[in-house]
């Protein structure tokens, strides 16, 4: 086991203090479990980067394309207040709304 003195600003101590108390635990325990949870979280976004280096985007898209089309199992519908895509990702359009946007008709 190793010893690390750690230097933090008061409020910050004053913070991890109370989140230790509501916690049942002692502070020590509360500095390890946080160092802990952001290595944690550390590993796991550097093992999808790995694994995003891995992907085949073509393979997937030619699997993707093998679901039939239909409706969606309810189990499977996403509730509207989580449809609203995050800063930073593009909305992909269907085949569909591109050709009508451009103001052609979709032909099929």
């Amino acid at each position: 086991m190793s010893n690390y003195a750690l230097r933090i600003p008061d409020s910050l101590f004053d913070y991890a203090k109370q989140c230790a108390e509501d916690e049942h635990v002692s502070m020590n325990q509360f500095f390890v479990m946080a160092i802990a949870e952001k290595v944690s979280a550390l590993k796991t976004a550097e093992f999808f980067r790995q694994q995003a280096k891995l992907a085949d985007v073509k393979r997937a898209r030619a699997i993707l394309q093998k679901v039939p089309d239909g409706p969606v199992d309810k189990q499977d519908e996403i509730a509207a207040e989580t449809r609203e895509p995050r800063a930073g990702y593009r909305v992909r359009r269907s085949k569909a709304t591109k050709a009508t946007s451009k103001g052609r008709k979709r032909s099929g």
